[in-house]
């Protein structure tokens, strides 16, 4: 008896870890994995030391996006954000500017109110959105008219997770109908020739299938929306036209490039009650969300 129970007594000790690593499952597709583990620093242009990952997407966040929208849009701010620069820095290999140019940034110094911003970088730390194993060009802007624009549109190239989707919400947004008044004077300067009356009568607006002008024509001359919206400093390529003597207005309905994620849509969305990984499988479609580390070999060695 005293050999028999020192047996099952053994057999105990050698089972118990086999049902520990049933009930505790640790793939790293379904854990947060601490950047501790791959640590990357990001080199913003103008600010002397690297910063942690995840600290300067809190200042990217806290720039980006009102601390006062919902969590679950902070969150899917806060993937984009890191997604966006690690595939701009390579990894934190080369420098990120911090302006809208890449990512607009603010320091920790002049941060305020972003206790939220924090938790929701927190919350999803480590994350990123791929597409085939590659970090995606997480573009993102403030408020769309209704709909996001093409990669296919914007640039000439087709990116199959930037197509144009609906976008619900965003006319909330202080920013999404705008009106700029010219004189022709100033109108002329900005294209840098003298404008005839003409010229201004044969203008003609050409809108792709998101309501946004592709082209614009006179009788002499061609100009794409993105090009016109350069010129007059614009607010988006969703814009019209209407000439009143020698005043000239434009109406512009959104704010920004308006490809990938709009960030008021990202909270009308949030706010119906759908989680970050619903609002960034809407606006980046065909894509997973990951932790970086699973794709950047200095970190699977």
């Amino acid at each position: 008896m005293r050999y028999l129970a020192i047996i099952i007594a053994c057999l105990c000790l050698f089972l118990l870890p086999l049902q520990l690593i049933k009930k505790n499952p640790t793939s790293p597709e379904l854990q947060t994995i601490s950047t501790n583990a791959c640590p990357i620093l990001i080199q913003v242009e103008g600010i002397a030391e690297p910063l942690a990952l995840e600290d300067y997407i809190v200042g990217v966040v806290s720039a980006e996006m009102p601390s006062s929208f919902h969590l679950e849009a902070l969150k899917a701010q806060a993937i984009a954000a890191r997604t966006f620069a690690l595939k701009t820095t390579n990894y934190g290999e080369k420098p990120i500017k911090p302006t809208v140019s890449h990512q607009a940034f603010i320091p920790k110094e002049k941060q305020v109110n972003n206790e939220r911003v924090i938790q929701a970088v927190k919350e999803t730390e480590s994350q990123i959105l791929s597409y085939q194993n590659q970090l995606i060009t997480a573009m993102f802007f403030s408020t769309s008219n209704g709909s996001t624009e093409s990669a296919e549109n914007y640039s000439g190239f087709e990116i199959p997770y930037l197509t144009s989707t609906e976008s619900i919400g965003d006319s909330i947004s202080p920013k999404f109908q705008q009106q700029q008044t010219y004189t022709l004077s100033e109108w002329n300067k900005a294209f840098g020739f003298v404008w005839s009356a003409e010229q201004l009568q044969s203008i003609v607006l050409e809108e792709n299938e998101t309501k946004r002008i592709q082209t614009m024509k006179t009788n002499q001359h061609k100009w794409t929306g993105r090009e016109v919206r350069e010129i007059l400093k614009l607010p988006s390529t969703d814009f019209d036209i209407s000439i009143d003597e020698e005043l000239i207005t434009v109406t512009t309905k959104g704010y920004g490039h308006g490809v990938g994620m709009s960030q008021y849509g990202a909270n009308a969305m949030a706010n119906e009650g759908k989680k970050a990984e619903d609002i960034l499988f809407h606006y980046y479609q065909h894509t997973e969300i990951k932790n970086f580390q699973t794709l950047h070999s200095a970190c699977l060695k």
